[in-house]
């Protein structure tokens, strides 16, 4: 294994690390994407060891992670604490968005009008479904319809107003459904920053640089959707922390080869870390103890180095795919349509010594793996871990050069 691909492993907790937990994995990686719940559930399952998709669902409705608009306008969870400064650089080319969305679907308005209307709407109401929240602001003279609800959700989010809240419990009406709510009522204060603009990119630059390194200013502008005058500020601000490493890369310093797994670089101070969590600040990553049954089992140990044939299953919008500017050495450009067909799908992967080497998906109780050759992708384990995490049966298929079906996830 290249010792980049070993490092950003190690930096993306894909060696399984002592146990972090859920607000403890969120502070590690900034921001974990969760437009696919379920996908976003299986990326905690993946860097760790015994969580439970339960323990996901606990964290969110416990307010110790939080689902909102994110890096790229995209739906994350993170944690409370850092919504405000990430709000602050990602919110003005949300709300663009959402306002061009908005005309779109047909509603007029500017934010000066819309948002009293939003709030209005969620204020001291709790968690609504998009059908829910329509009814609101159509009661309060905004006739709002399908996804133009949802970018009104999204406008009030750019403006720190708007976070999404647990989805409905099972049984209840709207089980599994999105809900939004308003943001001082659930997380107890308004979304801001304390941070000034350039106090905010040094973090992310900090921030991201410990979940992605070794990394580049492009990879950072790639990830955050950020331009890229403001990715070079965010390295220029911390460069008195950063090594530049051959190739044109860089990681925080004091972090030795692959041991990007250290939950605060010594080179930090408590001045430059602004929003580190307890959970964060407490937790060490060192070897976690895996169980040997079926061939790749493990990941190997904290330093990022990988036992032969290490095998994850990483879900859909795995954000090892996601986290810079290429997927070169990777994922091969023969197989790049496989797992990236087009219209925002990106499959979920089977990811061997760092490598894709196939895709997998899950109907049912049936775990079907297509590797990209014909070649027995170890996946056992795996299988036997997903079951654990989901609570329910799930065996393992292999299929060959068939096409792609079922959930994604």
């Amino acid at each position: 294994m290249s010792d980049l691909r070993g490092e950003r492993l190690a930096a993306q907790s894909l060696h399984r690390p002592a146990p972090l937990g859920v607000p403890g994995l969120v502070g590690r990686l900034l921001a974990v994407q969760a437009q696919d719940v379920t996908a976003a559930a299986l990326a905690f399952r993946v860097r760790s060891t015994g969580l439970t998709r339960e323990d996901v669902e606990t964290a969110v409705r416990e307010r110790s992670i939080v689902r909102a608009w994110g890096p790229r306008g995209t739906l994350h969870y993170m944690l409370p604490e850092d919504l405000g400064w990430l709000t602050s650089l990602s919110g003005a080319a949300l709300a663009r968005t959402a306002i061009r969305r908005i005309g779109q679907e047909g509603v007029a308005g500017s934010p000066e009008t819309l948002l009293p209307a939003v709030v209005r709407a969620l204020e001291g109401q709790g968690p609504l479904t998009k059908a829910e929240l329509g009814e609101r602001l159509s009661a309060r003279g905004l006739p709002a319809t399908g996804q133009a609800i949802v970018h009104l959700a999204a406008l009030g989010a750019a403006h720190g107003l708007v976070v999404l809240g647990p989805g409905g419990r099972d049984g209840a009406p709207g089980a599994g459904k999105p809900t939004y709510v308003h943001a001082a009522d659930w997380l107890g204060a308004p979304v801001a920053s304390s941070l000034d603009r350039d106090r905010s990119l040094a973090e992310l630059a900090r921030r991201y640089l410990r979940a992605h390194a070794p990394a580049a200013p492009a990879d950072l502008a790639a990830w955050s959707g950020l331009p890229l005058r403001d990715a070079r500020t965010g390295w220029r601000l911390i460069a008195d922390s950063l090594d530049e490493l051959p190739g044109g890369c860089w990681r925080l310093r004091g972090t030795a080869s692959g041991a990007g797994a250290g939950m605060g670089a010594a080179s930090e101070t408590a001045s430059e870390t602004v929003s580190v969590s307890g959970a964060e600040a407490g937790a060490e990553a060192g070897a976690a103890s895996e169980t040997a049954s079926g061939i790749g089992a493990g990941m190997g140990i904290a330093s990022g180095t990988a036992a032969p044939h290490a095998v994850r299953l990483l879900p859909a919008f795995d954000e090892y795919l996601l986290g810079w500017r290429t997927r070169a050495g990777v994922l091969a450009d023969a197989h790049a349509r496989a797992v990236h067909p087009g219209g925002g799908i990106l499959r979920p992967t089977v990811l061997v010594d760092g490598v894709i080497r196939g895709t997998w998906s899950l109907n049912g109780s049936t775990l079907t793996v297509s590797p990209f050759e014909a070649e027995r992708l170890p996946v056992q384990a795996e299988a036997e871990d997903v079951s654990r995490f989901l609570g329910r049966p799930v065996t393992p298929a292999v299929s060959y050069g068939q096409p792609f079906s079922g959930h994604g996830r």
